[in-house]
């Protein structure tokens, strides 16, 4: 049941009142946060802790509302012009087999946003031998963010160390019964046969994601080794991926090491999960999509698994990677980030 502050006029009155209190909060923060020795980590710069903690007023506000932020990547999108591209399913509806068969939920058009813009031919010369990674943002499966104040850095990082462009993708959120699972990885290979049908060869394509979308290309690599439906793509990384998604994610975030310092909030976490979670109870296999964690499965595409030691997720997204690289010749690495918190790279930079 959502809310009753989702629903006007009661949110109207809560969004005044929450802006009211995070500009309150703020000068407390900078006090609060000023010696070294308050905050979470010493290590931890004064920026960070003021981050992480606006952070989580904004999920808070994003929780309570119910908002998506869907409406900022819309007008984007429709800004972006020419960098604007929408993948459509692929005719060849094979390719949507096994768990991810059009039942529940129904492969639809999706969006994204070239950086830089994408030229399919100039000249003589194609982008065919290109490099390109496909990046899909987290938002515990119900909240997308504003592209191109996310898309630019995150592409700039990517264009120094991987490809030479990038394809900023927003998949469906869960916000109704046919966006549940399996509709998020059935875009994600919409999303994927696209960038296939402008020639780019799959050995030229890197999968990338964070958080939530860090479960959903862990879950596109099993169904490639699975389905066989899919050339496999030349590497994926991810970064700190939601691996244990589960009915009581909320309690179960709100006990783990980092949880109270950390970006992500109990109460957003458990709106992500009850919303992308199907009515019934998941089957073995639907689990293994879902809830990677304990389901370590074999494949054969480079995969790093990154995490930051200051999160909450981190013990179970290290216990994944451990679980994947006990598998013989699974080409899995696992990389920490000293004292990194689950938001800190994508607001203070990439290579920090």
């Amino acid at each position: 049941m959502a809310p009753a502050w989702s629903k006007q006029p009661l949110k109207g009155i809560f969004i005044t009142l929450h802006i009211l209190k995070t500009l309150a909060i703020l000068p407390f923060l900078l006090i609060r946060y000023g010696p070294s020795s308050a905050r979470p980590f010493p290590e931890w710069s004064l920026k960070q802790c003021v981050v992480n903690a606006l952070v989580r007023q904004l999920l808070v506000y994003y929780t309570a509302t119910r908002s998506t932020a869907m409406s900022i990547v819309a007008s984007e999108h429709k800004k972006a012009k020419e960098r604007y591209a929408l993948a459509e399913p692929p005719t060849d509806a094979d390719v949507y087999s096994g768990i991810l068969s059009p039942n529940i939920a129904q492969p639809a058009p999706v969006g994204g946003l070239w950086y830089p813009a994408l030229v399919t031919t100039t000249g003589s010369s194609s982008i065919g031998e290109e490099k390109v990674v496909l990046y899909l943002p987290g938002g515990g499966f119900v909240l997308a963010f504003g592209q191109e104040i996310y898309g630019k850095p995150i592409s700039k990082a990517m264009s120094k160390y991987l490809g030479s462009r990038t394809f900023f993708a927003q998949y469906r959120l869960a916000i109704d019964g046919t966006t549940r699972f399996p509709a998020g990885l059935q875009d994600l290979v919409t999303f994927y046969t696209y960038i296939l049908s402008l020639g780019i060869k799959p050995n030229n394509i890197i999968l990338s994601g964070d958080s939530a979308a860090g479960n959903l290309v862990i879950g596109l690599l099993r169904y490639m080794e699975t389905s066989l439906k899919l050339p496999l793509p030349r590497g994926a990384i991810v970064w700190s991926p939601w691996v244990h998604v589960t009915s009581q994610a909320g309690e179960e975030y709100a006990v783990s090491r980092n949880a109270a310092s950390d970006s992500l909030t109990a109460p957003f976490l458990q709106w992500g999960a009850t919303s992308y979670l199907p009515k019934h109870e998941p089957t073995p296999e639907e689990l293994a999509y879902i809830s990677p964690l304990h389901h370590p499965f074999r494949t054969k595409v480079p995969l790093i698994v990154q995490a930051g030691t200051g999160e909450g997720l981190f013990d179970t997204i290290k216990e994944f990677a451990d679980e994947m690289m006990q598998i013989d010749d699974n080409p899995v690495k696992f990389l920490s980030t000293d004292f990194m918190s689950h938001i800190t790279r994508a607001v203070l930079g990439l290579e920090g």
